[in-house]
């Protein structure tokens, strides 16, 4: 379950023991929590670079595969090179299904592509919409603005985000960790 997760090299303490809390963090902490435990099912980290939000998204994915349930990374520029290889050799349909039922989906720096084509928003929005109407958990990591989200020019991804039942949006205004150390 591990391998098929994808976590990034190198995250091996990226876990809740391993993260530095402070009160600026905990609303973001707590809410990591909830989404491992199973308590809140969508969830919405924004913020600037370095201030914990993949340590989170992956801190879950490993309190889920510890359940034995399986849960899927992906950072968001490579999800799309992933579905586009697929037309290459044919595996395109089973990659996309992999993204739509896995059980927990975390996609990283969503929005991290600063002008992404109209392709790449159709199948975020298929994702995204999917996992909404279909009640599949979702976390989310951005570091722009829910309204301001490149490419999602009728506002369709901020909204699901912003109004899905059981799911949190969370700013988070620390400074970043390594220059405030």
């Amino acid at each position: 379950m591990l391998r098929y997760c994808s976590l990034p090299v190198d995250t091996e303490d990226m876990t809740f023991a391993g993260f530095l809390t402070s009160p600026v963090l905990q609303e973001a902490f707590d809410a990591a929590k909830a989404v491992a435990a199973g308590n809140l099912r969508w969830l919405t980290l924004i913020s600037k670079v370095d201030r914990g939000k993949t340590h989170l998204a992956v801190a879950i994915c490993r309190e889920r595969i510890v359940r034995g349930e399986a849960a899927k990374y992906t950072y968001v520029p490579l999800l799309l090179d992933e579905l586009r290889a697929g037309f290459n050799d044919d595996s395109y349909r089973v990659r996309m299904q992999q993204f739509l039922d896995v059980p927990l989906l975390v996609l990283d720096d969503l929005g991290m592509t600063r002008k992404p084509s109209d392709w790449a928003m159709e199948k975020l929005n298929t994702i995204i919409d999917y996992r909404y109407i279909n009640g599949k958990e979702l976390v989310v990591t951005m570091n722009c603005p829910i309204n301001a989200i490149p490419g999602d020019d009728e506002g369709r991804i901020g909204s699901r985000l912003q109004r899905v039942r059981n799911g949190k949006v969370v700013a988070i205004e620390a400074p970043e960790f390594r220059l405030s150390g």
